[in-house]
């Protein structure tokens, strides 16, 4: 498959790229459970303590990036594929 065929354009004409879960940052992130209730994917698993960070499943990331951009902490970070380890 060409890599052309792969990148879908945006409504203003750029090119769309997928960023997946990299991380919470544990010092930026307060618990709130935002990223729970936000993730269309349940990546996110809310934990029994009201302010502790969630735990992740990363592997089912479908890299929409609605984590990273509704996080009002900034603790949460999206990478492109070929930047995760």
């Amino acid at each position: 498959m060409d890599k052309a065929q792969l990148r879908n354009p945006t409504r203003g004409g750029g090119v769309w790229e997928p960023r997946f879960l990299a991380g919470i940052d544990p010092a930026r992130c307060t618990g709130c459970g935002f990223c729970v209730k936000v993730c269309p994917a349940d990546v996110f698993l809310r934990q029994r303590a009201a302010d502790s960070m969630p735990d992740t499943d990363p592997g089912g990331c479908w890299g929409c990036t609605v984590c990273e951009r509704m996080c009002k902490d900034g603790a949460i970070r999206c990478v492109p594929a070929g930047e995760l380890r």
